[in-house]
């Protein structure tokens, strides 16, 4: 009832105006497409989930499906959509409990007589169900799920209970994998006493309500919060189209997303139930790839723990240069041409060879450069927390390194066009690199490099 008054006399926002926004934003969409309101029948609840279908340019492919993260909706992919439809077709959703699609009770559940609030579990098992009906109702039988931040974590939950659906797992920068750190592992400014009360004090409302609580300011302080949507989708629109399809995605109706992520989540850092605790329980035949943002707060160390923890089964993990934790949005033509090798393997029936191919494109560049190309770590440094690490590098950030330093040294050649050379015949290397223990290098952190999401 509160956040209904509060829509209708303080919050400029309706579902209305959000569908507007959202043909808006879909009449940018080359392919053909269209959005329509798909239900499913869980228990007594019919919900329904607004789906958008982007017809791909060819028909005997394996269709992709992609769930957004936490505050978003289906439109957040633009930068992506007509890439990767070139040749399947592309499914998005908005989650319930987010954007167009119906929003669940899942703050409270009903026990006999009595109402009791949800668990984890509850919630876990919500989504996955839900979305396995919709799955149904589709008539889909297999497909390529790709899951960013929030939408990460459900993904995975989903394969834990229904795994025969999914040929290949696309996990981008996801949320919920690493357990919460002890006070011991805490970075020093998250054990300040001022991070610490501001932190209890958001954990007791949903993620999105300070935004709420502006009410007709909220549009201008999000514009001001947010500019990088404007940057991130400038080819598109000039204007302040996404970031007015942010806010209302998130101010158009009650909370019911947040509340279920509020009952998943600590301090909206970390998840009640680690994913990297449960990976062990994932079909053994489900491939997955992890595909980092390297500017990113999400620490890519839990894709390598479940690279250690899955070691019969396909676990690849790439990290793209220069991209944040909306790695599609920053990077979108290095993530649609990883995303698109991936699909091209499942067509031919094969596993993806990613990591094998851009150390292939390493090798090359190497040999050009003059030097060796068995560098795997590099040092970094996040400005949010003051901390510097090293890490294992992913072959596709190793080969965008040697192509940045090939065309500074062509300009300081004065070289203008691009030297051009073959992957199929690679030139040996300047020289081997035996494996070797650096023991200067620091071990990757077990933690992750976490912020608010």
């Amino acid at each position: 009832m509160f956040h209904s008054l509060m829509k209708l006399r303080w919050t400029p926002s309706s579902r209305s105006w959000l569908l507007s926004l959202d043909k808006r934003i879909r009449e940018q969409i080359i392919h053909p497409n269209n959005g329509k309101m798909v239900e499913v029948t869980y228990g007594k609840d019919v919900h329904t989930i607004w789906t958008v279908t982007v017809k791909g340019g060819q028909s005997d492919t394996i269709p992709l499906v992609i769930f957004h993260g936490m505050g978003g909706g289906c439109n957040m992919f633009l930068n992506n959509i007509d890439a990767l439809a070139e040749k399947r077709d592309v499914i998005l959703i908005d989650l319930p409990g987010f954007g167009l699609s119906s929003r669940p009770e899942l703050r409270v559940k009903k026990e006999g007589y009595w109402r009791v609030d949800t668990t984890v579990d509850d919630i876990d098992e919500f989504y996955a169900d839900v979305l396995n009906l919709w799955f149904e109702e589709m008539g889909l039988e297999r497909v390529v799920l790709l899951g960013h931040s929030y939408g990460g974590y459900i993904s995975s939950v989903y394969c834990l209970k229904y795994p025969k659906r999914v040929k290949h797992l696309i996990l981008a920068d996801p949320w919920g994998f690493p357990p919460e750190p002890t006070e011991a592992e805490k970075r020093p400014f998250m054990r300040r006493k001022s991070v610490v009360l501001l932190s209890k004090v958001l954990t007791k409302m949903n993620l999105f309500t300070p935004l709420r609580v502006l009410g007709p300011f909220g549009p201008f302080v999000l514009n001001y919060l947010r500019a990088d949507l404007r940057r991130k989708f400038s080819s598109f629109f000039a204007d302040n189209t996404f970031s007015d399809y942010f806010y209302a995605l998130n101010t158009c109706d009650s909370p019911s997303g947040e509340v279920g992520f509020s009952r998943v989540s600590v301090r909206f850092g970390w998840a009640v139930k680690p994913i990297v605790e449960r990976v062990h329980n994932w079909a053994e035949d489900l491939d997955v790839t992890f595909i980092y943002g390297a500017r990113s707060w999400v620490d890519s160390s839990s894709g390598r723990v479940t690279q250690e923890l899955r070691p019969g089964s396909y676990v690849d993990v790439q990290v793209i240069v220069d991209a944040g934790h909306h790695v599609y949005a920053d990077r979108p033509k290095a993530f649609n041409d990883m995303v698109q090798k991936i699909c091209e393997a499942i067509d031919d029936g094969r596993q993806p060879s990613i990591t094998d191919e851009y150390k292939q494109r390493n090798k090359a560049l190497s040999k050009l450069l003059r030097r060796p190309s068995c560098e795997s770590y590099e040092e970094t440094y996040n400005e949010d927390n003051g901390v510097r690490h090293r890490r294992s590098m992913s072959a596709h950030e190793l080969s965008s390194h040697q192509e940045m330093d090939l065309e500074e040294e062509l300009d300081e050649q004065g070289v203008v066009e691009k030297v051009q050379f073959s992957l199929q015949t690679v030139p040996g290397e300047v020289e081997e690199c035996s494996p070797s223990v650096d023991h200067n290098v620091v071990p990757e952190p077990s933690v992750p490099v976490n912020a608010f999401i």
